[in-house]
């Protein structure tokens, strides 16, 4: 008898337990067959050319936690009609598996060191083509499911795959898929192309773990999350850095400059973000009543950045040019702030990047980090390197740079939640038989260490100012900074409340998100959701939703975290910056986001909840972001309003049983698909769209010599 045997690819020592049986039944064609192993040979599942049974197979057989190497092996023969998946579950230990183990060591850095956190590799191999595919940090299933789905609606499929699993303890790449998938003769390269860009769609850059209020939230003066409240942020993250450097170095700062690139460049002073910068490195938060008047030119001029133990002058904001923001083109961010910081002995910069709803990342200090800072946890600085907490364990010396956020508890070590996409989410929520509820607390809890009283407490919190900004701006008649908006939101209430046709949750809620908006464009304290420039629409369907129908406040609490968890799926593909997708990412969302609240307030189903927040998402694709002037008034200010129609009839829709065609994520990905090819000049640049109208250029000619002031060019 030969070595070999299973069309090649297995060696008889390795399944001699079950061969015989395994030829039999494929030599009959009975092979739906499941054998159990007492050996390295956790399971050997045999059964017919079915796709979805395979999808389920895989999905069965789940590592073990602790395993650094898991293995898939799957053979599959057309004419035969069988597929026979062999799982290892600890491969480490299988002495008679012929496979080459890989070099999880030269993965993790190779990854690491790639911006997607993806890689697609073919070629030819003794006549047969060999795909190969690697992934970090992404869902198990996410991998599996879209793995044979894709090579299934491509109508190929391998002969022979190895599906490895392997666990590494660097903080940035916790897992990495390798899969090998080897076809019989050559595949065409327009078809292999093809198969790359839906593996790419899928397979994406490695994700952090959010909280709901990264997505709701934060509370901050407007008028705009991305380039006010995250403006703030990274001045604030950049202080800290700057304060642990000076103190190892025994090397106190001089000076402090700040360039502005890209969309911060372009739009930023219409909104206050150089003062948020200013502010943040003066350490006042996004709400602090004084942060934008600390970062104001004339008084960080006069006064200069006082770091605690020394102050340090400051030598401006200036405007990056688009050939230095070249440097950062594989970012896929938009918003980008360097601090320049001179010290007797040396210059450094430090770069930041605003992401989205006043989320944002310190990706470099001169070079890339090998972890971004996003002011959630600490890290340190030792001889002129950021070191993570583990890292600094081995050096005594190494000095603290704190959060800017304060932790409101201690999540569990290496959480990650069990799913990443809509269609997981359903699958964990049916297998677990939970409420959606009870799942978005239970991994806000596992992520953040808040207890559920603590997690609905902050929901509150974030009513109360939704309700007070709400209230302020209907009754309101003060103008915004070029007074393009600020009386709207009184005149539509007031008709609303004497014209019966439109005195409903439609008519209430456009006057109320019209108002919080504007509240946002004159500097008011608000809660992005998910940005700023989108603030209006969730708190305005709640208000108007509130006034009609009268929920109790928990369950409005827990209507916000609903909304909030929506985005958080999301945010797994994309992020809500109008600079990185345009006003889908933000107004779009927005609107999704209170379509779910509200299906959730009127009892929806978890199914119908997704169902509502993905047909306000899918009728929201393309939408640009143009805003006049650069400011957060024109058209962001109706747009608010119009929108919670949507969302609102989204709801209604999902309610009555209307299901998306397509499915959710898929909605999504086509959501980051368009938006990565949407024109610059429709990513909040004020480059295109109603921006370059008429009247838009007359408003960004009034505006223009007051930025050309602010970056000292006249």
């Amino acid at each position: 008898m030969n070595d070999i045997s299973i069309d090649g690819y297995f060696h008889k020592s390795e399944i001699s337990y079950c061969l015989p049986l395994v030829e039999e039944r494929i030599a009959n064609q009975k092979v739906d067959k499941t054998f159990w192993h007492r050996e390295e040979i956790e399971e050997c599942v045999l059964h017919d050319f079915d796709h979805q049974k395979l999808e389920k197979t895989l999905s069965s057989l789940i590592p073990y936690k602790f395993q650094p190497y898991t293995l898939y092996r799957v053979v599959t023969n057309r004419n035969k009609n069988y597929m026979m998946t062999v799982f290892y579950s600890d491969i480490t230990s299988a002495s008679h598996a012929k496979v080459q183990l890989p070099d999880l060591n030269e993965s993790v850095a190779e990854m690491k060191a790639d911006v997607k956190g993806f890689k697609f590799d073919s070629h030819i191999e003794d006549g047969k083509t060999v795909i190969i595919l690697k992934s970090i940090n992404s869902a198990r299933n996410t991998v599996l499911n879209n793995v044979v789905e894709t090579f299934q609606k491509h109508n190929i499929f391998p002969r022979y795959m190895e599906i490895w699993y392997m666990k590494s303890r660097d903080k940035a790449v916790k897992s990495l898929y390798f899969v090998k998938s080897v076809f019989d003769g050559k595949i065409d390269s327009s078809e292999i192309n093809s198969l790359k860009d839906d593996f790419e769609r899928y397979l994406h850059r490695y994700i952090k773990p959010m909280s709901v209020f990264d997505i709701v939230g934060p509370s901050m003066v407007g008028p705009s999350s991305s380039h006010t409240a995250g403006a703030n942020k990274i001045g604030q993250i950049a202080r800290n850095i700057i304060i642990a450097r000076a103190k190892f170095d025994n090397d106190p700062v001089k000076l402090v400059a700040v360039k502005l690139l890209a969309s911060f460049r372009d739009t930023g002073p219409g909104h206050y973000t150089p003062s948020a910068i200013g502010g943040g490195l003066w350490g006042l938060e996004p709400d602090h009543p004084q942060m934008l008047q600390h970062g104001d030119p004339a008084f960080v001029n006069e006064h200069g950045i006082d770091f605690g133990e020394f102050i340090a002058d400051f030598g401006g904001y200036k405007r990056g040019s688009i050939e230095e923001e070249q440097k950062y083109i594989n970012e896929n961010n938009n918003n980008i702030a360097e601090i320049i910081v001179e010290t007797a002995q040396t210059t450094y910069t430090i770069t930041g990047f605003s992401i989205g709803g006043g989320n944002v990342e310190v990706r470099y200090m001169d070079k890339r980090l090998s972890s971004p800072i996003n002011g959630k946890e600490n890290f340190y600085y030792y001889n002129q390197e950021i070191i993570s907490q583990n890292e600094a364990k081995k050096h005594a010396k190494a000095v603290l740079i704190p959060p800017i956020v304060e932790a409101e508890g201690v999540g569990k070590k290496n959480y990650r939640m069990p799913f990443n996409t809509f269609e997981e989410l359903s699958a964990y929520i049916r297998a677990e038989k939970q409420e959606l509820i009870d799942v978005i607390i239970e991994v806000e809890k596992n992520l953040q260490g808040s207890s559920p009283d603590d997690i609905l407490s902050k929901a509150a919190e974030y009513w109360r100012i939704m309700k007070a900004s709400a209230k302020k701006g209907v009754r309101s008649s003060e103008l915004s900074l070029l007074k393009l908006t600020g009386k709207d939101a009184s005149r539509i209430n007031r008709y609303v409340h004497k014209n019966p046709l439109f005195n409903n949750v439609y008519g209430r809620a456009a006057a109320y998100a019209v108002a919080v908006n504007e509240v946002n464009a004159k500097c008011g304290v608000i809660v992005a959701c998910p940005t700023a420039g989108s603030c209006g629409i969730l708190p305005g369907v709640l208000q108007a939703y509130s006034e009609i129908s009268k929920p109790d406040r928990k369950k409005i609490n827990e209507a916000i975290l609903v909304s909030g968890f929506m985005g958080m799926i999301l945010f797994n593909d994309v992020t809500t910056a109008g600079a990185d997708y345009g006003c889908q990412a933000e107004v779009g969302v927005g609107a999704a986001m209170a379509a779910a609240a509200l299906t959730y307030l009127e009892n929806g189903s978890s199914t119908e909840i997704i169902q509502s927040f993905i047909l306000a998402v899918k009728n929201s694709l393309g939408l640009i972001c143009d805003p006049v002037a650069g400011l957060v008034e024109v058209p962001c200010v109706k747009r608010n309003g119009i929108f919670t129609s949507v969302a609102i009839t989204a709801s209604m829709m999902a309610l009555s049983g209307v299901r998306s065609f397509i499915s959710p994520d898929e909605v999504v990905l086509t959501m980051r698909e368009v938006g990565d090819k949407l024109n610059r000049d429709y990513k909040e640049t004020a480059g295109g769209g109603l921006a370059k109208t008429r009247d838009g250029k007359a408003v960004d000619r009034a505006f223009a010599s007051e930025v050309r002031r602010f970056f000292g060019e006249e």
